[in-house]
């Protein structure tokens, strides 16, 4: 009878050696894929607001990009070309107290029926889903990609996902910037980063008056680029 044979040390040792080989090759590939699909959903914003500012022109309406920071998804939604924005904090605020001490004169079923359609749409303007094919859908982050917030002027501060999905829908944190029929765009500045490597990103920032949008791999601090428009007009004497 046979004695059964086992694996020696030498053959234990080359096949670790085969093992450490194949991860220190196959690491840097997969880093190298991973950076590659962040770029990706990094530069398909830079030219979705590009061809979104054309096409504002050209079409004569108002766009707005919405982010759902929680979910990592964004879409793009149509709106007339009087939509408004607004400039601060405050002033979205005190918007939403007047949509509210508004709606209190209507009833579940008028609002329902449309009734309070003018309110509802809190003041800015009323804003559906596109109808071409690259706008259709929502857009998901790919693989870890996520967002580490989104900025625009409106909102006061940069705006960051909640550490939780939360459970109900109206808490998830969903961010919009807006494009302009006359070529201009809300300041907006969106990072986007690895999950588990939070410094390693993709800053996407759009200024308002040129509409250029830059791509940059620093997590530019919010506003630098701006801080040369004066806060009031000037006067004369």
């Amino acid at each position: 009878m046979k004695a059964r044979r086992g694996i020696t040390l030498v053959e234990i040792m080359v096949a670790l050696a085969v093992i450490v080989l194949v991860t220190a090759v196959a690491i840097p590939s997969m880093a190298a894929v991973f950076d590659l699909e962040q770029r990706g959903a990094a530069k398909q914003l830079v030219d979705s607001y590009r061809l979104l500012q054309t096409e504002a022109m050209l079409r004569n309406v108002s766009f707005r990009v919405a982010y759902n920071l929680d979910r990592r998804t964004w879409w793009v939604e149509v709106g007339e070309p009087s939509a408004l924005i607004f400039s601060d904090p405050r002033a979205r605020e005190e918007a939403e107290r007047e949509r509210q001490r508004k709606l209190k004169h209507f009833t579940q079923k008028e609002i329902a029926k449309g009734e309070a359609d003018d309110i509802v749409d809190d003041g800015t303007g009323k804003f559906t889903g596109l109808d071409t094919p690259f706008f259709e859908t929502r857009h998901e982050l790919p693989g870890d990609t996520t967002f580490a917030f989104v900025y625009t002027p409106q909102y006061g501060d940069p705006v960051v996902p909640n550490e939780e999905m939360p459970d109900d829908a109206e808490d998830e944190r969903i961010v919009y910037s807006h494009i302009f029929p006359d070529g201009t765009m809300e300041y907006t500045v969106v990072r986007l980063v690895d999950i588990y490597d939070p410094a390693d990103g993709y800053t996407v920032e759009v200024e308002p008056f040129s509409g250029q949008v830059t791509l940059d791999t620093e997590a530019t601090e919010v506003g630098a680029n701006q801080r040369w428009i004066p806060s009031e007009a000037p006067t004369t004497r």
